[in-house]
C-alpha cells in the first residue's frame, strides 16, 4: 500500500523533516518518492526500521555518495532535483561521518535574500502610501482622505490585504530559515565543542550556582560593549587590556554585547573579531587547527561576526589570523562598505522625509505627532550616520598603521 502525505514547508526545517522520516520508518513506512511541486511525500508500507536520515542539497546532478559516507553506512534513498535523501541504519553514536550541510545553508541564504528584497520593497511601498496619504490629507479641503471609497475602492483594499499576507509569509520564512541555518551551522561547530574548544578558553564550565557565587563576590564581572562591530580594533585592544589586568574573558552573551570576565592571573591573549559573509566547517576547522578558540559567533544570517582568542607566551610573536596587511585592509574596507550599504540609504531616506515635512510646514502647521516623528528621524540619522563614520574611521586607522 502506498500513501502520500503533504508537507508544504518541509525544506524550511530539514532537521524536523528528517526526524519525521525516522518516525515514519519506525511505523513501517518506507520513503519511495518526493514530489517537490506538490510537496507530497510517498511511502510504501513495509517492515518497521530504525534509521537516521540526512537531507542534502547539491547543485551537481546525480552526485553519488563519497566512499567515506558509504563506509559509515550511508545510502542514497532517492533524489528529487538538487535535493536527495540519505539514510543510515547504524546507531547515531556509531556514526562518525555525516553528509555535508553547506549546500542547504547556502540555498537557504539565497532564498532569504529574495525574501529580504520582497520585504524591503513592501516596506518602501507602505512608506510611500503613508507619505502620499499624509500629503493628500494635508491638501484635502474636507480634512480627510479615504482611498477605499468609490467604485474601484476594492482594488486598493485587495492590494493591501495581499500585501499584508505576503508580508506575514515573508517574515515567517525569514525567521524559520534563519533558525534552521543557525542549527545547521551549529553542526559545523559542534565537533570543536566536543574537543573542549567550544565557546570559552576555560576548560571548566561554571554551574549556575557557582556563577551566582562568583558574581556576588566580585570574582565574575560583566561589562557591556555596545556597537563594537563598527570599530572591532577597539574591542580587540580593550579585551587584551582586560587580560593584562587579570580579567580573563570567560564568555560572551548571546547578543555579543555582554562580556563576562573572571578574575585570575594577567596573561597575554590575542583577540581577533572577524566578519564573514558565511562561516562553514572549513573556516572553523582552519582556525581551530591553528590554535585559535572560537569565543563568540553571531547568529545573523546575512553576515557572521566571529570572535577568536589565543593565548601566547610573553616575548613571543603575537599570533595573528590575518598576518597579511592587504587582507587586513580588505577586511576593514569590506566592513565599512557593508555598513555603509546598510545604513546610508536609510539615512538619506530619513533626511528626505524631514526635508519634505519642513516644506509642507509652509502650507500647514505641524502637529505634535509630526514634530515627535521629526525628532525621531533626526535621532536615527545621527545614530546611523555615526555607525557609518565609525567604520570608515576604523578603516582609516588601519590604513595609517600599515603605511
Amino acid at each position: 500500500m502506498i500513501i502520500k502525505i503533504s508537507r508544504p514547508f518541509w525544506s524550511y526545517d530539514v532537521q524536523k523533516t528528517e526526524e519525521w522520516l525516522a518516525s515514519m520508518a519506525q511505523k513501517g513506512y518506507e520513503l519511495i518518492r518526493i514530489n517537490r511541486l506538490t510537496r507530497y511525500f510517498y511511502f510504501q508500507q513495509g517492515e518497521s526500521n530504525v534509521a537516521n536520515y540526512r537531507i542534502v542539497f547539491d547543485k551537481v546532478p546525480n552526485q553519488s555518495l563519497s566512499k567515506g559516507l558509504l563506509n559509515f553506512g550511508w545510502t542514497k534513498v532517492l533524489q528529487s532535483g538538487k535535493w536527495y535523501v540519505t539514510m543510515n541504519k547504524l546507531p547515531l553514536e556509531q556514526i562518525r561521518t555525516f553528509p555535508d550541510r553547506e549546500g542547504i545553508v547556502k540555498h537557504n541564504k539565497k532564498i532569504m535574500y529574495i525574501f529580504m528584497g520582497i520585504l524591503i520593497y513592501l516596506m518602501v511601498a507602505l512608506l510611500n502610501v503613508i507619505l502620499i496619504s499624509t500629503i493628500a490629507m494635508s491638501v484635502s479641503k474636507v480634512g480627510h482622505f479615504n482611498v477605499f471609497n468609490g467604485p474601484y475602492g476594492f482594488i486598493p483594499a485587495t492590494a493591501l490585504g495581499l500585501s499584508i499576507i505576503l508580508c506575514i509569509f515573508t517574515v515567517y520564512s525569514l525567521i524559520t530559515l534563519n533558525k534552521t541555518n543557525q542549527r545547521l551551522t551549529g553542526e559545523f561547530i559542534q565537533p570543536n565543542k566536543q574537543n573542549g574548544q567550544g565557546t570559552s578558553p576555560l576548560k571548566d564550565r561554571l554551574s549556575k550556582n557557582e556563577k551566582k557565587r562568583l558574581k556576588s563576590s566580585g570574582q565574575l564581572v560583566m561589562k557591556w560593549k555596545l556597537g563594537w562591530m563598527y570599530a572591532p580594533d577597539r574591542l580587540e585592544a580593550w579585551l587584551e587590556g582586560m587580560e593584562e589586568k587579570g580579567y580573563n574573558l570567560y564568555s560572551v552573551g548571546k547578543t555579543g554585547t555582554a562580556f563576562y570576565f573572571k578574575k585570575g592571573k594577567p596573561r597575554k591573549m590575542c583577540y581577533c573579531a572577524d566578519l564573514q559573509n558565511t562561516a562553514d566547517t572549513n573556516y572553523f576547522n582552519i582556525h581551530t587547527d591553528s590554535g585559535w578558540v572560537c569565543l563568540y559567533h553571531s547568529s545573523s544570517w546575512s553576515q557572521k561576526w566571529v570572535l577568536w582568542g589565543q593565548e601566547y607566551v610573553p616575548g613571543e610573536v603575537k599570533p595573528q589570523i590575518y598576518s597579511d596587511k592587504l587582507n587586513q585592509l580588505k577586511l576593514a574596507r569590506r566592513i565599512a562598505l557593508t555598513y555603509s550599504a546598510m545604513f546610508l540609504p536609510l539615512t538619506i531616506l530619513y533626511m528626505y522625509i524631514i526635508g519634505l515635512n519642513v516644506r509642507l510646514s509652509d502650507y500647514a502647521d505641524l502637529d505634535r505627532l509630526e514634530i515627535i516623528n521629526l525628532i525621531l528621524y533626526a535621532i536615527l540619522i545621527l545614530m546611523f550616520g555615526s555607525y557609518v563614520t565609525r567604520t570608515w574611521l576604523y578603516y582609516n586607522r588601519l590604513r595609517k598603521l600599515h603605511q
